[in-house]
C-alpha cells in the first residue's frame, strides 16, 4: 500500500474465508432487525446463487445458514468469490422485504466492518481518532491490509470532506451484478455498492460523523463512487 497526502492506493489480496465469516456475523446481526425470516430468506437466495456460479443445482439436502455457509466454503476453490453468493441474498431478502435496501443493508455494513476493528484489536484506539474522513478511511487500511480483508483499491481526497473510491477489479461485483440486473435499488435512489457502503460505515464508526455513499461508475471495467458528508 503507497500513500501520498491526498492519495492511498493499496495493493492486495483479500483472503475469501474471512470475508464469508465477516459476511455471516452481519446476516445474524441483521435477523435482529428483521427476524429469523431474514436469515431464511438469505440462506435461500445464497444457495441458489451459489449453485449457479457452480454451474449445478442447488443441493435439496442443504437448508439454513450454517450448512448454506459450509457449502459456499466448501467450494472456495471451484468459487473463490462465495461470499458474494451471501451479499446478494442480504440484498435480495432486504428488497423483498421492505422493497429496496436501506436500513438492513447498512446495519449489515456497519456490523462487518465493527467486528473486522474489533478483531484487529485496534476498534477502541481507532474509534474517535480523527474527523477526517481520508484520515479515517487512511487507519482502516492500515487495518485491513493486517487482518486479510484489503483488496485493490485507489481513494482520491476531494474537497469538503469528500473521498472518490476507485476500485479496478471489484471482489464484490458479481452480487452487484445480480442485484442491479433485478432491478434493485437502495430506499433513497440509486445502485447499492458493497464497497462503498462498508467503508462509508467505517468512516462513521472512526470518526463519529454522518455520511453517505454514491456509486458513480460500475464496471466500465472499473468502479467509481464517492463517500460524503452529510
Amino acid at each position: 500500500m503507497s500513500n501520498s497526502e491526498n492519495e492511498i492506493i493499496v495493493e492486495s489480496e483479500p483472503d475469501s474465508q474471512t470475508f464469508v465469516l465477516f459476511a455471516i456475523n452481519a446476516i445474524e446481526e441483521t435477523a435482529k432487525l428483521y427476524g429469523p425470516i431474514f436469515t431464511r430468506m438469505v440462506s435461500e437466495y445464497a444457495l441458489k446463487f451459489e449453485a449457479e456460479k457452480l454451474k449445478e443445482k442447488p443441493p435439496e439436502n442443504i437448508q439454513g445458514l450454517e450448512q448454506v455457509t459450509n457449502y459456499i466454503i466448501t467450494n472456495l476453490k471451484r468459487y473463490p468469490r462465495g461470499y458474494c453468493s451471501l451479499i446478494y441474498g442480504v440484498g435480495k431478502a432486504e428488497a423483498r422485504l421492505q422493497g429496496s435496501t436501506g436500513a438492513g443493508a447498512k446495519r449489515s455494513a456497519f456490523h462487518a466492518m465493527k467486528s473486522i476493528l474489533e478483531n484487529s484489536g485496534l476498534l477502541n484506539s481507532a474509534t474517535g481518532t480523527t474527523k477526517d474522513l481520508f484520515e479515517a478511511l487512511d487507519k482502516y487500511e492500515e487495518i485491513s491490509k493486517a487482518v486479510k480483508t484489503a483488496f485493490p483499491l485507489h481513494l482520491i481526497r476531494g474537497e469538503n470532506n469528500q473521498v472518490t473510491m476507485v476500485v479496478p477489479n471489484c471482489p464484490f461485483k458479481d452480487s452487484c451484478k445480480a442485484v442491479m440486473n433485478e432491478g434493485i435499488s437502495r430506499l433513497v435512489g440509486g445502485s447499492e455498492c458493497t464497497v462503498l457502503i462498508t467503508h462509508n460505515a467505517v468512516a462513521e464508526i472512526v470518526t463519529k460523523k454522518q455520511f453517505d455513499y454514491r456509486l458513480d461508475e460500475f464496471d466500465k471495467p472499473q468502479c467509481r463512487g464517492r463517500i460524503f458528508e452529510v
